[in-house]
């Protein structure tokens, strides 16, 4: 005799077999969140890299002390990005998730116009100063366009 553990009666008093669980119907949901969690960390990934590269075409491989140097400038930037977005440096973040649009994640504005400004920092500034000033000129442009880009993202979802 067949099991009943997964059946139940419909309307008309028939039993019918639940829909089982699927590793399928699961999959799609879990993808959306690793694309939506890592949106902003790829594009960085996106700036940091090129950024890198230029440098080391502009100024010859980092010494040790220039690979502090543009990780200093980084950080820099990404402190001051974020006191402006927070008003300060003890504010806390954490806002309630939004639903942006996937196309708000791509970052071709924004990667494009960091490595554009690392580019012009490793053209144009010797390279004491180019190390730091390049991760600082990339991280604080992309920081700041991504910030144009899901805003977009998030006035068109408004008004559909």
């Amino acid at each position: 005799m067949p099991s009943r553990r997964n059946e139940t009666p419909n309307r008309g008093g028939m039993t019918v077999e639940a829909p089982r669980p699927s590793l399928m119907k699961s999959y799609r949901p879990g993808l959306r969140s690793v694309v939506g969690a890592s949106a902003t960390a790829y594009g960085y990934t996106l700036t940091v890299g090129p950024t890198s590269m230029l440098l080391t075409g502009s100024y010859g491989p980092p010494e040790p002390l220039e690979v502090l140097l543009f990780c200093g400038g980084a950080i820099a930037a990404f402190a001051l990005v974020g006191a402006l977005a927070f008003g300060g440096m003890t504010e806390h973040f954490g806002d309630p998730p939004k639903r942006i649009q996937l196309w708000g994640s791509f970052h071709f504005l924004s990667v494009g116009l960091a490595v554009g400004a690392a580019y012009l920092v490793g053209a144009f500034v010797p390279s004491a100063l180019g190390w730091p000033l390049g991760a600082f000129a990339a991280t604080v442009t992309y920081l700041m366009a991504v910030g144009f880009e899901n805003a977009a993202a998030d006035l068109e979802r408004r008004k559909s």
